[in-house]
């Protein structure tokens, strides 16, 4: 946890905070580096619902001497949500739409960085959306950076579970491991994003949390929130709803816990893959992210893999995350156009 005031950034640097038409809406995008000559790199953030610009104090601020990041905060999320009907948004959301936010907003980004191709960090949630943009429209890119990577959510679930239930066996507390085998059969054989099954899966969310599997709400993180020079009071009070409305999100994007699987965008990569992973993470297990990876053709791909960090490994781990992409992915980003 860093608890600092905002870094001050003055020229050649970039520090706007901004309000674009994006997909027929009012998004917010916020734009931080110290030169704008550096890699672009756009952050599309987990959840869905789940914001990263709150947070960026936490990890960013020493990297931002060699990056530029985007922060984004997508429909009905953060910033964002407050310049529009929230109900309204939910009842028209699709995959689709978002994925055509997505594309609007690297064009966005190079219009206003003058860039031939900029960079995706796609987190949880943004994983599967970046790994989607960078497939659909590859020349607007020069990387694919993927962080606590999704591959196919009912695998996820499967060996999230299983991993569960043998770490509660492990432990030896009878209570946990009957509590856990009462979810069973999990994933749900009705994959439909049903009521019940979101809440089932927010059980199992919450369980892994206790055994240090799946990120957590932690004083720390809090804090962190709390402290955040980046938004505003009434924003940070609604973050925690946000989190909250991640399943009804996820119900108006797919209809089927099944139809969330990145195979579908294919294997061959026509940029740079980077994958960064935690090896406590069994939310996203790295061990499929690993097994897909191994499957991918790209020009230059590489795996990283960090001990003892979980989900958030930039927050778990921000000295090896920031290590990573300053000394390995940088110096080849910085080799394409």
């Amino acid at each position: 946890m860093r608890l600092s005031n905002k870094k001050v950034i003055t020229e050649p640097g970039i520090d706007v905070m901004e309000t674009v038409e994006i997909g027929g809406i009012q998004q917010v995008m916020y734009s931080r580096g110290e030169n704008r000559e550096n890699p672009v790199v756009l952050y599309i953030h987990g959840g869905p619902g789940s914001p990263s610009m709150p947070l960026l104090h936490d990890w960013q601020y020493p990297l931002e001497e060699h990056f530029t990041f985007v922060h984004w905060d997508q429909r009905n999320s953060g910033k964002t949500f407050f310049l529009n009907n929230p109900e309204a948004i939910l009842k028209t959301l699709t995959f689709e739409q978002v994925l055509t936010d997505a594309y609007e907003v690297a064009q966005h980004i190079k219009n206003r960085f003058n860039k031939e191709e900029i960079t995706v960090l796609g987190h949880s949630w943004g994983s599967i959306l970046g790994t989607a943009l960078v497939q659909t429209h590859p020349k607007l890119f020069n990387a694919y950076i993927g962080v606590g990577q999704v591959v196919n959510m009912i695998d996820n679930e499967r060996v999230g579970f299983e991993v569960l239930l043998e770490r509660a066996q492990a432990d030896g507390n009878e209570e946990h491991i009957k509590a856990i085998k009462s979810l069973a059969p999990y994933p749900p054989p009705d994959k439909s994003f049903d009521e019940g099954v979101l809440e089932l899966i927010m059980e199992v969310r919450n369980w892994q949390a206790k055994y240090g599997l799946a990120a957590s709400v932690s004083i720390e993180q809090i804090l962190t929130l709390l402290f955040s020079p980046h938004y505003r009071l009434k924003e940070k009070l609604n973050y925690r709803n946000a989190l909250k409305n991640q399943m009804p999100l996820l119900k108006s994007l797919f209809d089927k816990v099944d139809t969330i699987d990145i195979h579908k965008f294919g294997l061959e990569y026509a940029i740079p893959v980077f994958y960064i992973l935690g090896d406590k993470d069994y939310q996203t297990p790295h061990t499929l992210a690993r097994t897909f990876f191994d499957k991918i053709s790209a020009p230059q791909k590489e795996f990283f893999l960090i001990p003892n960090a979980g989900h958030n490994a930039m927050h778990d781990k921000t000295d090896e995350f920031n290590r990573i992409l300053l000394e390995k992915i940088r110096p080849k980003i910085s080799q394409q156009k």
